[in-house]
C-alpha cells in the first residue's frame, strides 16, 4: 500500500480548554528498547511526524535499517497511529508487519531494526528490553522445568 503526502490528513488542533499545551501526565511517547536508542523518549505531540534516517526528518534515526522516509506518527487528539511510508525493512507492531495501525499502550513499534515501546502517557518510567510480560513468562517456563526435572529426579532415586 503506498501513500501520498496528503494521503493522511493532519489532524486539527485542539486547544485545551485550561490553555495548557501538555496534557496531564504528559504526551504519548515511544520508549527506544533497542541500542543506539535504549531509553531515548520520543515525544509524540499533536499532528503528524515523519520518522527516517534523512535530516529533514522530525524525528531521525541513524540506523542502516531505518528509510531514509521510514514513517509517519500521528497524534490525533491523542489517539496515535503509525503509518508505513515506502520502507524497504517495514514497519512493525508487536511483531507484525503493518501499512498503519492505532496504538496502544505496552505496543512495541519497530522501525527496521530500530525498537522503541508506546506509552499513552510518559510517566518517567525506564522501559525493559523483550517487556516485563514476555520476561516473567519466559522466566516462569523456566521454573516449571527444573520443579518438574526436580520431581522426576526424586522418584527415581526412591525406585532405586
Amino acid at each position: 500500500m503506498l501513500f501520498q503526502g496528503q494521503a493522511v490528513p493532519e489532524p486539527e488542533a485542539v486547544a485545551d480548554p485550561a490553555g495548557e499545551e501538555t496534557p496531564p501526565g504528559g504526551h504519548p511517547v515511544l520508549v527506544g528498547l533497542s541500542e543506539p536508542f535504549g531509553q531515548q523518549r520520543l515525544t509524540l505531540k499533536p499532528g503528524k511526524r515523519s520518522v527516517g534516517r534523512q535530516a529533514d526528518n522530525d524525528i531521525v534515526l541513524q540506523e542502516g535499517s531505518v528509510s531514509s522516509q521510514h514513517a509517519w506518527l500521528v497524534n490525533d487528539g491523542g489517539e496515535c497511529r503509525v503509518v508505513n511510508l515506502l520502507s524497504t525493512n517495514g514497519t512493525w507492531v508487536n511483531d507484525e508487519k503493518v501499512h498503519e495501525a492505532v496504538l496502544k499502550d505496552g505496543d512495541h513499534v519497530r522501525f527496521g531494526r530500530a525498537e522503541f515501546v508506546f506509552r499513552r502517557r510518559d510517566d518517567g518510567s525506564d522501559a525493559r528490553p523483550g517487556g516485563g510480560r514476555r520476561s516473567r513468562w519466559r522466566w516462569l517456563g523456566i521454573a516449571v522445568v527444573v520443579l518438574v526435572l526436580a520431581v522426576i529426579a526424586r522418584i527415581l532415586l526412591e525406585t532405586a
